[in-house]
């Protein structure tokens, strides 16, 4: 009879941990793009406010953009507080899902972005960004994440790519953008985002004070 009994307690554990949305699915995360390579989820979280308890599974490169202290729980454990630093952006390979709620212990909002690498596997293997104003951060089996610091009228030149990139800013920016042939002028905040497509090539000029991203290079 006891076997029996941890059988069943196993069997609604696991039923208890997939009933929990998926982080897409969770209200705070808001999907504001998804193609054939990334989901973007931008995560706006008030004072005192709490995500619902939601699961990652899928590998992730998580960019913060405000400094919060914060709290997050996994499910049935102890929570634990952290102070998120500005700027700053690591991966996850999420090889073991994580069933967690996020609340804002701070007195001022918290925002972090949750890009996930939906393509499954590397679709290209594409040669490393070699460009004195960017630094590699790492490298990882869907994505390589750079950070790139310009100083004013620094340009960037981005080679064309058969799968992509993403650019985010990672505070605010006055930037010229060239775009096969097209130029575009854009004032960006920590958060705004651009998609770079396969096949083009882009030209980044910073116009006005020192400017920092970070850029996802897809496989």
């Amino acid at each position: 009879m006891k076997k029996y009994f941890f059988v069943f307690i196993a069997v609604c554990s696991g039923t208890y941990d997939f009933a929990q949305p998926a982080v897409k699915d969770e209200p705070r995360h808001h999907n504001v793009f998804e193609n054939d390579y990334v989901r973007v989820l931008d995560v706006y979280l008030p004072p005192n406010d709490t995500t619902q308890y939601h699961r990652h599974a899928t590998p992730s490169v998580f960019i913060f953009l405000t400094k919060t202290t914060t709290a997050s729980q996994l499910i049935n454990q102890k929570s634990v507080s952290s102070v998120s630093v500005a700027g700053s952006f690591l991966y996850d390979s999420l090889v073991t899902p994580r069933i967690h709620r996020v609340w804002n212990e701070d007195t001022g909002w918290f925002h972090v972005m949750d890009i996930e690498l939906v393509a499954g596997k590397a679709h290209n293997e594409e040669p490393r960004l070699q460009n004195s104003s960017i630094q590699l951060m790492f490298d990882k089996p869907l994505v390589r994440g750079y950070i790139v610091q310009l100083a004013t009228k620094e340009h960037l030149q981005l080679p064309s790519s058969k799968t992509g990139y993403l650019l985010v800013s990672l505070g605010e920016a006055v930037i010229t953008l060239q775009l096969n042939g097209t130029m575009e002028h854009r004032y960006m905040k920590a958060g705004h985002y651009y998609w770079i497509e396969s096949g083009r090539q882009m030209s980044i000029e910073n116009k006005n004070a020192f400017a920092t991203f970070s850029v996802l290079q897809l496989k």
